[in-house]
């Protein structure tokens, strides 16, 4: 979260979910209660109901110093038929999840839920319990109920927003982040809120999105790299070189070791005609992922085209052993073109995001073949968005200047930049491969 498959991944939001999911669960033993009876009634029944609230306490005592095992061992002496027996069940919930024991933690919070179905506390700690289980279905399902009993429940939004996130739905993560921004009650720290907001419009290409969230953090978190890699890659997918440079830039300075932002400005150096700089990032981009194919075929073109013979037969060689790896392994070219030929389906049926998807995956898969990062340039055309479209076309050109449907498909891209939305009509079909 590469900042996708792209080039970048970013901090997966598993480890604040589960630091953040203990945290509340906790909040939400808190503030557990059960009625007290009358001191008056004095029958055996009343002394056991009696007894749960002091079972309660201790047991949270206990979870809250890290001893699960001793407030479960405290929560089974607890009378199951007296008053508070919901509170019990969710408790005893909370420490069996902490003790890694999620069919037995599921019980114990569904047996909760059933003596107390409306209790919105309940719901949100058994959600987190099962999203700390990479239950995601059934932890936003319980997360979502939540919210439903109670809209301004203490970090039920954003759990909710971090599991969704999780589950690949940045759109929906998005939207409930949003909403806790709206909400004047939520006490969520602005930093986290935007943390996760720059990361799912991010995952969903939103690149100008992507740049001002991104920019909100760094107002909190001035040094973060993660923030300048997105912000560099956003600038450069908007086809504004001289502002992904320097964020890009800083993103190495803060994280020598990160591939991506080091393959990605290499390319900005070499379309800016500055080769050796492109080298040193190129090759250190080489060092880091030394089988990542898109980096050796880039460091081999250039150097072909510098007359460097012994780099380029070293390189040369490193992208055949490449090759035969990968078609040992799963052929690779084979399942470019499949990727491609599917993508033009999609592209035929309107599915215009699942079409760019599989027209980037072959481009990855086979980073040899320009077809299919042409295919994914024309789409961008098509779909209104031509500053991206000419980012991928000169990257194809500074490879092979030459090649004519690019430049073809370039011109159009121009002329669409520049508001010529009739050229669209022009442009070509996407093109198979077999």
């Amino acid at each position: 979260m590469l900042l996708f498959d792209s080039h970048y991944c970013p901090v997966s939001p598993t480890n604040s979910l589960r630091v953040t999911a203990w945290l509340a669960i906790l909040w939400m033993t808190s503030q557990l209660s059960c009625p007290l009876i009358g001191v008056a009634q004095i029958s055996p029944g009343a002394q056991r109901a009696l007894n749960t609230p002091a079972l309660l306490d201790q047991a949270k005592r206990l979870v809250q110093g890290g001893d699960p095992q001793g407030a479960l061992s405290v929560l089974n002496r607890a009378d199951l038929q007296a008053p508070g027996a919901s509170e019990i069940h969710a408790l005893k919930g909370v420490c069996l999840a902490l003790l890694a024991k999620p069919i037995e933690s599921a019980e114990e919070f569904d047996q909760a839920i059933a003596l107390r179905p409306n209790y919105a506390p309940t719901y949100l700690s058994s959600g987190l319990a099962l999203a700390n289980f990479d239950d995601l279905d059934r932890a936003s399902a319980r997360l979502s109920t939540a919210l439903r009993l109670d809209p301004h429940l203490p970090g039920a939004r954003f759990n909710y927003a971090l599991v969704l996130a999780r589950a690949g739905k940045y759109a929906e993560s998005e939207e409930q982040v949003d909403k806790v921004f709206a909400d004047k009650q939520e006490k969520e720290s602005a930093l986290d809120l935007w943390r996760l907001k720059a990361r799912d419009v991010y995952y969903q290409k939103k690149w100008q999105d992507t740049i001002d969230a991104y920019g909100k953090v760094l107002k909190f978190q001035p040094h973060w790299p993660e923030a300048y890699f997105a912000m560099g890659e956003a600038f450069y997918y908007l086809n504004l070189p001289r502002k992904s440079m320097p964020e890009l830039e800083k993103a190495v300075a803060l994280d020598p070791e990160k591939f991506a932002a080091h393959e990605l400005l290499g390319k900005l150096y070499q379309d800016a005609g500055r080769q050796q700089e492109a080298i040193a990032q190129l090759e250190e981009a080489h060092r880091l992922q030394p089988n990542d194919r898109s980096a050796i075929y880039r460091l081999y073109r250039i150097y072909l085209h510098n007359g460097d013979t012994i780099n380029s037969s070293r390189l040369e060689k490193e992208l055949q052993n490449s090759a035969a790896r990968e078609l040992a392994e799963s052929n690779g070219e084979a399942r470019a073109i499949i990727l491609n030929n599917t993508g033009i389906e999609l592209e035929k049926k309107g599915d215009l995001a699942g079409a760019l998807d599989h027209y980037d995956q072959a481009a990855k898969t086979d980073v040899t073949n320009v077809v299919f990062q042409r295919n994914a340039a024309l789409l961008l055309c098509k779909m209104g968005r031509p500053q991206e479209a000419i980012r991928r076309l000169r990257d194809i050109l500074s490879l092979d200047s030459d090649d004519a449907e690019t430049l073809q498909i370039l011109a159009v891209a121009n002329e669409l930049a520049a508001g010529d939305l009739a050229k669209k009509r022009t442009l070509p079909a996407a093109q198979a491969s077999h």
